[in-house]
């Protein structure tokens, strides 16, 4: 049997623990050992920089010549997010923004464990595996973006709820608004979560019912009403920052977006086919739900609401499968059934523990040893284009350049304006992200039923592009390889091609 606390734990359940740490800790460092990525970053960065150097938050677009040209209205809801990334950029440079990245998924890590450990040690197997998958989730998730503050976050905002839930006296209820307001300003994309969570506890909160194995017990009147202010006083908190309004419907009218849903690739659904997909995020979302059902209990109707919300969000999109993990530890781990560990000898348990952390040792020695080679040859933080390419583009200096998608942000970076860019709410306005897409894919863009191909001239008449960008993965590449009576290719490389627009003049 597993033991109390207060109890001696069973030597079989040290080693256990002991492994499990060990596998967690050496799955974190050499998941990271190859950097981690620039996904957003570089444009990030350049935004907390332009907030640093003029003293205010933009209400226009900044950086690609199209928006600017047309005073395009835009706001950066990350504001506070994107200064804090620039500090530690430009303070410590891509090492300090790796070991920010690094220790956060450690402390990440560090407080659902600490969150979860009595219900591990209940069950080694599902625990394990739970924490495992966890750690190296956290490389393709912990980077330099905003939503790295979104998760802790949401860790502190269920903590005090779940703890509210248990003792209504608990007066950490009244962080919660200014919890809101500061997500507002970080991430302010996700800051609706906030608002929406509250919901979720005011209303299981105020039912008093038994169906099936579910049951919910009301809360009394006082905490009903404490729960209700802090919720209004959430939904206020989100407007105390620079965007407004904005901040508040962001969320709504990115998810009808359908173009930006289908473009943007951590936007997509989970795909079985997948096996990262499959294993990573799919597997223990399913190992957690059969917990639900397995353990002959009654489960409270909160955690079966948190968990739906949550699961619900992944299955709308991947990005959210880190949310899940956090809220996880809360309403799905107290119902993994338990599962016992026959107890050894305690010099074979020292010789398998010893064991155990030679092995970590070693792995994490030669995870060292990794990182240092990454950051010797520049490769911390991922870019998805060239000096060279980024070179040439410089040195041709186009007025209006037509930009593949992925390369905006480092295009950004170093200041070289962009047609488009991951800012894709931005690029709704006047159907730009439509028409940049439709031209990258020679489709155009938003018609599911049929295709139809684009007229690349009129396309490039329309904005007059004087030179392009693209990725040579692109349909568009192939079409203006094959025209080099209107394209001249100036430079290339193995990922990437730049094109030179011969004007109709030029040819004539």
């Amino acid at each position: 049997m597993f033991t109390h606390r207060g109890e001696k734990k069973t030597s079989g359940m040290m080693l256990a623990l002991v492994a499990i740490l060990g596998m967690t800790i050496t799955a974190i460092v050499y998941t990271f050992s190859e950097g981690i990525s620039g996904n957003d970053f570089w444009w990030h960065i350049k935004i907390g920089e332009w907030i640093v150097e003029n003293g205010s938050v933009p209400t226009t677009d900044i950086f690609s010549w199209h928006g600017v040209a047309n005073k395009i209205p835009w706001t950066a809801h990350e504001w506070l997010a994107d200064v804090i990334l620039y500090f530690v950029h430009s303070g410590l440079g891509e090492l300090g923004v790796f070991a920010f990245s690094l220790l956060a998924a450690f402390l990440m890590v560090g407080l659902l464990w600490y969150e979860a450990k009595r219900y591990v040690e209940k069950n080694i197997l599902i625990g394990g595996l739970f924490f495992v998958l966890l750690a190296v989730t956290t490389s393709i998730f912990f980077y330099g973006r905003p939503h790295l503050f979104s998760f802790f976050l949401l860790y502190w905002e269920l903590k005090v709820l779940f703890s509210f839930m248990e003792n209504p006296a608990n007066k950490g209820i009244y962080t919660i608004p200014v919890l809101t307001c500061v997500w507002s300003n970080l991430h302010g994309g996700s800051a609706s979560l906030s608002y929406v969570i509250c919901a979720v506890f005011l209303v299981t909160g105020i039912v008093n019912i038994k169906i099936g194995g579910i049951e919910s017990t009301r809360l009394e009147r006082k905490a009903i009403w404490k729960l209700l202010v802090v919720t209004a006083c959430s939904i206020g908190a989100i407007l105390l920052n620079p965007v407004g309004l904005e901040v508040l419907i962001y969320p709504y009218k990115s998810f009808g977006d359908q173009l930006q849903m289908t473009l943007i690739s951590e936007w997509r659904p989970p795909d079985a086919k997948q096996i990262g997909d499959l294993l990573l995020f799919i597997c223990p979302v399913v190992l957690l739900l059969i917990g639900f059902f397995a353990e002959q209990k009654r489960i409270r109707l909160i955690d079966l609401a948190i968990m739906g919300v949550f699961v619900l969000l992944f299955l709308r999109s991947v990005r959210f499968i880190m949310l899940w993990y956090i809220a996880a530890v809360f309403c799905a781990f107290p119902y993994v059934p338990e599962c016992k560990i026959k107890p050894m000898g305690e010099k074979t348990e020292r010789r398998l523990v010893a064991l155990c952390c030679l092995v970590f040792v070693l792995l994490i020695g030669m995870s060292g040893i990794q990182t240092y080679e990454t950051a010797k040859d520049g490769k911390l933080i991922s870019v998805t284009i060239s000096d060279d390419a980024i070179n040439a583009v410089k040195e041709d200096a186009p007025e209006r350049l037509f930009n593949d998608y992925n390369l905006g942000e480092a295009l950004i970076y170093n200041e070289i304006p962009v047609f488009f860019d991951a800012r894709a709410d931005l690029y709704a306005h006047d159907n730009i992200m439509a028409d940049g897409v439709s031209l990258l894919f020679l489709e155009q863009a938003n018609t599911a039923l049929e295709t139809v191909y684009v007229d690349v001239d009129a396309l490039i008449e329309k904005y007059e592009f004087d030179a392009i960008l693209v990725l040579k993965t692109r349909a568009l590449y192939a079409y203006l390889i094959s025209h080099p009576d209107r394209f001249e290719c100036v430079y290339e490389d193995d990922s990437v091609g730049y094109f030179s627009v011969i004007q109709q003049e030029e040819i004539i």
